[in-house]
């Protein structure tokens, strides 16, 4: 669809909707944050042809509407979404864990760099690659899309898609946790953030009897690596380097990794940064001397290549992670939130804490049988 045809359909549709609230008929309320009352009113399906191929007005209709806090507002879902998009490969994990992989249209945000779990790709090969980048309008239109599941920073941004210009054509959408930092303020990052969000996404697909076993279960190892810490005083230093060479891009207070560091018994030397992926330098690096460093691999340079560039990096030489070659590499869906940030942070202590006899579970990915509905 060219932009001219996106934009004749969007008018014809505001007009037929115009038009039916002068003639008092009541429209599908779709998920609209219910305290924003201004915003327009939700379309069925804003695409060509959609009263045609798309589902009927009653689709998914829920008896009660569904009411959950999203980055501290309350978001009302009327319906069962039966056509999703995710953007990103850790918030895919997350779709495909719960076994929602038919409900996929398309995603976007994965370009190869980005590597899915060995476990998901028979599952994510069937899924539609809508773009390797950016989220964009058109096509979650094109695919005639009723929920987008991404985040800020993860699709989200302000003068591109929103959860409201989503609302706006009768898409609805949840936000993930960890990315509300970006819009408001939080307490705190904690891994129990992803297991809210599975559950979350649970209820809105109305699906949470079939999923709580494998959220349960995640929660279990939770629980035993806090069993398996307590007492721990000793906190190694911990720098995560994402990226960048002139400036490193990192961990701040509010990314998944911090939290990931508090189960595991680390500190994560820019823990002061109260945001979840900023900005950081080599300058406090140096200063604050980490022990360790866990190196995301994803993109150019390697992860190997990274740790070359920073044991080549001159005024990096006396740092003790450098000097005694402590590195810890993780892909980049297990640093950003996602059903593998358990797994990850029992690693994490295992590693940091050898003394301790940490255990390791297997994510609880479910069989590919039981993940076709």
């Amino acid at each position: 669809m060219t932009a001219s045809a996106t934009r004749q359909t969007l008018r014809a549709l505001a007009a037929a909707a115009a038009a039916l609230v002068l003639a008092g008929c009541d429209q599908p309320a779709g998920q609209q944050p219910l305290s924003r009352p201004t915003q327009a009113a939700a379309l069925p399906m804003a695409t060509a042809g959609a009263a045609a191929s798309g589902p009927s007005p009653s689709a998914g209709l829920r008896a009660t509407p569904l009411q959950i806090d999203v980055c501290g507002q309350p978001q009302r879902y009327d319906r069962v979404p039966q056509r999703a998009v995710t953007h990103d490969v850790n918030i895919t994990e997350m779709f495909l864990f719960l076994g929602l992989g038919p409900k996929l249209v398309g995603y976007s945000g994965i370009p190869s760099q980005k590597e899915i779990s060995p476990e998901l790709k028979d599952q994510f090969a069937q899924v539609p690659k809508l773009s390797s980048q950016d989220m964009n309008l058109e096509a979650l239109l094109e695919v005639r899309a009723d929920f987008v599941f991404g985040g800020w920073s993860y699709g989200f941004r302000p003068g591109g898609v929103t959860p409201e210009l989503l609302a706006s054509h009768g898409i609805g959408s949840y936000v993930l946790s960890e990315s509300c930092i970006r819009i408001q303020k939080r307490a705190r990052v904690a891994l129990g953030d992803t297991l809210a969000d599975l559950r979350n996404v649970a209820l809105i697909f109305d699906i949470a009897p079939q999923a709580q076993g494998q959220i349960e279960k995640l929660q279990a190892s939770i629980d035993q690596l806090a069993v398996q810490m307590q007492g721990n005083t000793q906190k190694p230093r911990v720098f995560v380097f994402d990226s960048g060479e002139k400036i490193p891009t990192t961990v701040g207070g509010f990314g998944m990794p911090q939290a990931m560091l508090d189960a595991a018994g680390g500190s994560n030397i820019f823990a002061d940064i109260p945001s979840n992926w900023p900005k950081g330098n080599w300058e406090d690096v140096i200063t604050r001397d980490p022990e360790w460093i866990i190196i995301i691999d994803y993109g150019r340079p390697s992860a190997q290549g990274k740790i070359d560039f920073l044991r080549a990096k001159p005024e990096l030489a006396g740092v003790s992670a450098i000097r005694d070659q402590r590195f810890f590499v993780i892909s980049y869906a297990e640093a950003t939130p996602g059903p593998r940030n358990v797994h990850v942070a029992q690693r994490l202590a295992a590693a940091l804490h050898p003394e301790r006899g940490i255990t390791v579970d297997p994510v609880p990915w479910l069989p590919a049988a039981e993940s076709k509905q």
